[in-house]
């Protein structure tokens, strides 16, 4: 399979690596030329700007996994939407327009903040720009003529990834002083696994929610960290917080996916010391 990865940041390149190993042509695009995980073919092109995307022919499946410049409306609106609908064009061009394409989407385009389940089939409705430009380059994607799928992602963490962590250590990571919120996670290799285990589907769903098996509440996931870096315990701090939302994965599941770390538990304990 000939695979093109449009944006090879730390997702990009982890997918651009399992897809190396499995003996397939990996393609991969970013902003500059800076180097890219072994046997993958650099090129370099700006989603925002269509005029500089020259892709390869005969791409067999895209997977768009951009990260925005800023966390400003312009600059999602560049990434996403915008971004995909210069890509989709570009395949076109390039004789691609029958790639499977995956767009690396959030659940941040879920806006419920009760604490309810959420699922493929419930509303989306998010009340940040954030997930409304995801959304809509969602909705883009799924009215062009490429097959396609959606990719929620929760939020990602691991051995590159340790903002928490190092929180945490500081003495400096608190949860809401009353009511708590929940977390919903996904280890970093299990996340980059999700997409290459879609990009092998014969069928692509529409959407799919790729988050771990248990959600869990912040003060729990906080707590079990301190205790097992022996990092002073967190404290309770600020105004009282909305539950969010809890993620179910489900339907990935169904799909025959098994995870390598089914809850944070075995997450983190695979890189924390």
């Amino acid at each position: 399979m000939r695979v093109l990865i449009v944006g090879c940041g730390r997702l990009g390149s982890d997918i651009a690596e399992l897809l190396v190993r499995g003996g397939h042509a990996v393609f991969g695009l970013r902003r500059s030329n800076r180097a890219l995980p072994e046997g993958v073919v650099g090129l370099v092109g700006d989603v925002s700007l269509e005029e500089s995307l020259f892709l390869p022919d005969s791409m067999d499946a895209c997977v768009y996994a951009v990260a925005a410049g800023e966390r400003s409306d312009a600059a999602y609106r560049a990434a996403y939407p915008a971004g995909a609908g210069n890509v989709i064009r570009a395949l076109e061009r390039s004789g691609s327009g029958a790639a499977r394409f995956l767009f690396v989407s959030s659940t941040g385009v879920y806006g419920q903040t009760d604490g309810s389940l959420v699922n493929e089939a419930s509303p989306t409705e998010p009340a940040g720009f954030t997930g409304q430009r995801m959304l809509e380059a969602e909705r883009l994607v799924q009215a062009s003529a490429l097959p396609s799928c959606a990719l929620r992602l929760s939020g990602i963490y691991g051995p590159s990834r340790r903002v928490l962590l190092e929180r945490v250590g500081r003495g400096e990571a608190t949860y809401p002083a009353e009511g708590d919120r929940w977390m919903n996670q996904i280890h970093q290799l299990d996340a980059a696994r999700a997409v290459v285990h879609v990009l092998g589907m014969l069928k692509l769903p529409q959407a799919l929610c790729v988050s771990d098996s248990r959600p869990a509440q912040r003060r729990e996931v906080l707590m079990w960290l301190a205790d097992r870096m022996g990092a002073p315990a967190p404290k309770a701090s600020g105004a009282p917080a909305d539950p969010a939302k809890r993620v179910d994965s489900g339907r990935l599941r169904a799909t025959g996916f098994e995870f390598r770390f089914p809850t944070y538990v075995e997450g983190y304990e695979s890189f924390v010391g």
